[in-house]
């Protein structure tokens, strides 16, 4: 007869819901204002100074795995290396850490090297002081691309830094 109580009478399930109070229903009408009530949290971003940007770029750079996907690792030198040169306006050492900067960028991906990339670097080595290094760098660019206007400019403004001092 065991099968007959356990057929007609209630499951455990059942029961305990049956029993229950939901208070949960009760709480929401007291709360008053339910057009918030859907909406979601939004959490605003902080803006983080150029330092701060720097300084985790940094730790990035040469972690194992920024280093074992090329990608990622050239985006983070570029991002690094333009970061290097805003703070350069501030203080002069961040221009000899973006050459160098660039130095090793071409010496681990010399095949993924951009026009720009040349550019910039040729820049920040004349911003560095380094006029002697910017001319040879200016000569490899020219080779690898011959009649450009936008290296015709860099040249000019070498010409003009090394004039001046």
């Amino acid at each position: 007869m065991g099968f007959l109580k356990k057929i007609f009478g209630k499951s455990k399930t059942k029961q305990v819901r049956g029993e229950s109070e939901l208070s949960l229903q009760k709480g929401l009408d007291s709360r008053g204002n339910l057009a918030d009530l859907g909406r979601p949290a939004v959490i605003g971003r902080k803006t983080i100074s150029l330092k701060g940007q720097v300084r985790l770029l940094e730790e990035k750079l040469n972690t194992p795995e920024t280093r074992s996907t090329p990608p990622k690792h050239i985006e983070v030198i570029r991002k690094l290396a333009n970061n290097y040169l805003e703070l350069g306006e501030e203080e002069f050492e961040y221009y000899v850490k973006a050459e160098n900067l660039y130095k090793q960028f071409n010496v681990l991906y010399p095949l993924h090297m951009e026009k720009i990339d040349w550019v910039v670097w040729i820049e920040a080595s004349v911003k560095a002081k380094l006029i002697r290094e910017a001319r040879r760098l200016l000569k490899e660019a020219r080779m690898l691309f011959p009649g450009d206007e936008q290296l015709d400019k860099i040249e000019t403004d070498i010409l003009h830094i090394s004039g001046a001092s």
